[in-house]
């Protein structure tokens, strides 16, 4: 009970480290309404910043040109702090597109949906996260407000610290986190440094924020998690246990032991999460690994059952064609071509015969008689012939007017 209760209290400690006002994804889900994040202001150019259960979208994976970003609402009052950012990108072959995580003043105003290399005179940091010149990389920048990197020909160059990292289809989220406290800024990525210099100092008055912009073809990039906790609480916590633990052997308490062994276990099981934790990315990535191997023989096996089917298709067409040649060839075909002959010849005789008296038959059932017409027209010319001799007797027997 007592190792328990150690436990308890410490992981109490641990979770009142983060800054509930400046994080999100820390405590699922990330939205209470579908829509919007609690203390977090969400802009876009080309779409809005889809807000899922676990995670934020905020270049979507079809369409290019698109642009989000989150904005804290309030400004970081911690004097060394650290931001453990976790991210996932993914995209088709030549996508393009570029992440940052800055710590600016008033971000929201004058960074806005903007990238690097679209932001003028910003004063603060930027962690950047894209690709040149074909390598993909992490990089981090500082700006006073004096230099517009908007206009700047040669932006690469101005990079304080860099390091080289495949994040493109990993398959699962990336961790980067950002530690900065009296010691300068150190950068890691996945629990490996990236870059650290001490050479940094970063009022307490910024605003964290995270932009992201695709290009044609898009990089989609995902959001899972910003949380942002005191640097040194975590130290305070040890050396207050170290100090109640020497009070107790000072005192000749009984339970000095319990208590030493139970720091111990506490450290062995913190290390044992975090090696789980590595055995539980490394077990994702199989999974996806084997996903899509199963997928592709998926593939493989349909394409194969086509081709099977195809191919049976046509041995039997080979099969018929060889039945149809091979009867051809042993069948005698002269007596069938012998009847054929006779059926045209019999067939040409009968029209012969037949079709001429058949129509000299018809012409003269269809033809007029000549006695008919003959007396038609006789006729017509004697009527004529009378009616000219009536009126000639009449006119002839009318009286005459004399004037």
């Amino acid at each position: 009970m007592h190792l328990l209760s150690v436990l308890l209290a410490t992981a109490s400690l641990a979770l009142a480290q983060v800054v509930d006002d400046l994080s999100f994804g820390h405590q699922q889900p990330i939205s209470p309404n579908s829509f919007s994040i609690p203390g977090w202001s969400i802009l876009g150019e080309g779409h809005v910043p889809q807000i899922l259960s676990d995670k934020v979208v905020m270049t979507p994976p079809v369409g290019g040109n698109k642009r989000g970003a989150l904005w804290s609402e309030k400004k970081n009052t911690l004097s060394e702090w650290t931001a453990d950012f976790e991210f996932r990108a993914g995209g088709p072959d030549r996508a393009g597109g570029n992440l940052q995580l800055w710590y600016v003043r008033d971000g929201a105003s004058r960074v806005s949906t903007g990238s690097l290399y679209t932001t003028s005179k910003f004063e603060g940091l930027a962690i950047v996260v894209d690709t040149l010149g074909g390598v993909q990389k992490i990089r981090g920048f500082l700006n006073d407000g004096n230099t517009d990197y908007r206009s700047h020909h040669t932006v690469e160059s101005l990079a304080f610290g860099h390091c080289d990292y495949s994040y493109r289809n990993l398959g699962r989220p990336s961790r980067l986190q950002v530690k900065y406290g009296s010691n300068g800024l150190t950068v890691t990525i996945d629990g490996n440094q990236c870059f650290s210099t001490p050479k940094i100092s970063l009022p307490t008055d910024y605003t964290f924020g995270i932009t992201a912009a695709s290009s044609d073809p898009p990089d989609s990039f995902e959001i899972f998690k910003l949380a942002v906790s005191q640097s040194g609480a975590a130290g305070g916590t040890r050396e207050q246990s170290t100090g109640s633990q020497q009070a107790i052997v000072d005192g000749g308490s009984q339970n000095d032991a319990s208590v030493a062994a139970s720091s111990s276990q506490f450290d062995d099981l913190h290390n044992r999460i975090q090696a789980l934790s590595k055995s539980v990315d490394s077990l994702s990535m199989d999974i996806q690994t084997t996903r899509q191997a199963q997928s592709e023989m998926l593939q493989l096996l349909r394409s194969s059952n086509v081709q099977g089917a195809i191919d049976s298709k046509l041995n039997n067409m080979d099969r018929l064609v060889g039945e149809i040649h091979r009867d051809m060839k042993s069948t005698d075909h002269k007596g069938q071509y012998d009847k054929l002959s006779q059926q045209i010849q019999q067939t040409h005789e009968g029209i012969t015969e037949h079709v001429p008296g058949k129509l000299r038959e018809y012409v003269q059932s269809h033809t007029p008689r000549i006695g008919f017409i003959a007396f038609s027209f006789m006729a017509f010319q004697s009527c004529c012939l009378a009616v000219l001799l009536w009126q000639k007797w009449r006119k002839s027997t009318m009286p005459k007017k004399y004037l």
